[in-house]
């Protein structure tokens, strides 16, 4: 098992440990420049960067110089580059790794956790900023079932200028958080193991995991092979943390260019098919329970100022067909072919 400690991460519990020996709870934290840029959903940022030099070496894990400036006019110096695998090829701007300077972060009063994912809309239409906030919702779903054991995504207004151009473009993005920034949060390590074992994950946590895939039809993940799923684990325990992100290709989503996992044998992303993983009936019994408990605020996630009527109705009544499966059958269905009827 390989087990990286960031050093975020090392920080937080060596304070940790200080502030047992002194008798405290806990010592105050420099705000992260994420929650610093993100406190509000929607804010402002301008991003200023060389764009044709940046999609010259899409293919390329180089950075270049660029800069951020916030709503209320403070500028960070930082290098970015791009990432990603599909939406990199695809897309006409594809995802960005943002790396602040720390010098910066430090003289802003910020922690020095300096890496975030910045995505895109994958081209200039109003449909591709739809599936920005679609996804987006998607992740603020899972943080309110799991606040501390998920992966934060926030939704910006993005100003995109290119030094070549006098106006910047304007879209929606999405900050999504960094492993780093994942593991200092929550007091973990992040585990790369290939071939890990259901006894080796904490049950509850792997078992809402599962279900919540089901829910919104995701096939696009893997416990086995650490795809899309960050494995967290604590200093006291050996079991791990099974932790969802990147939920582009889910049915939820219903991105045009997504399609599901073919070992499902499933038509198109709209339809679910349940990876289980090996995890406990009973474990996945609770978290059915936790989901029907969480409906409404689940369909709540959905009803976003960002999100067209239309784009909402469509996200609730693929909702409508997982949950009234779960409510008619105390048995979880293994497969749920969706009807738009």
């Amino acid at each position: 098992m390989r087990i990286f400690w960031t050093p975020a991460c090392l920080f937080v519990l060596t304070i940790a440990t200080a502030s047992s020996l002194v008798g405290q709870d806990s010592l105050p934290q420099p705000l992260a420049v994420f929650d610093y840029l993100t406190s509000e959903e929607g804010a402002t940022v301008q991003l200023n960067l060389d764009l044709v030099s940046l999609l010259q070496n899409r293919k390329k894990a180089e950075y270049i110089a660029a800069t951020l400036t916030d709503e209320t006019g403070r500028t960070f110096d930082l290098e970015v580059r791009t990432r990603g695998k599909f939406r990199r090829k695809r897309c006409e701007i594809p995802p960005i790794k943002l790396k602040f300077s720390k010098s910066s972060l430090q003289e802003a009063q910020l922690d020095t956790m300096n890496e975030i994912k910045l995505v895109l809309p994958c081209a200039g239409k109003e449909a591709d900023e739809t599936l920005i906030v679609r996804e987006y919702l998607v992740y603020r779903m899972f943080e309110k079932l799991s606040p501390d054991y998920c992966v934060r995504a926030r939704l910006v207004r993005l100003h995109l200028k290119d030094k070549d151009k006098k106006r910047p473009q304007k879209m929606l993005a999405m900050l999504v958080e960094h492993e780093e920034q994942v593991s200092g949060r929550t007091r973990t390590a992040v585990v790369q193991e290939w071939g890990i074992k259901p006894e080796q994950l904490r049950e509850e946590q792997a078992a809402l995991a599962v279900l919540f895939e089901f829910m919104i039809g995701n096939t696009d993940w893997d416990i086995a092979s650490c795809r899309n799923i960050m494995l967290l684990q604590p200093a006291e325990s050996e079991q791990v943390y099974a932790v969802p992100y990147d939920f582009d290709f889910s049915g939820l989503v219903a991105a045009p260019y997504s399609s599901p996992n073919s070992d499902c044998k499933v038509r198109t992303v709209r339809d679910r098919c349940l990876m289980d993983y090996g995890i406990n009936a009973d474990a996945l019994q609770r978290a059915r329970q936790t989901l029907l408990e969480a409906k409404s605020m689940l369909y709540d996630a959905c009803r976003n100022r960002y999100l067209s009527l239309e784009a909402t109705e469509d996200m609730t009544r693929f909702l409508d067909f997982f949950f009234d499966a779960l409510s008619t059958s105390t048995e979880i269905p293994t497969r749920l072919e969706f009807s738009d009827k």
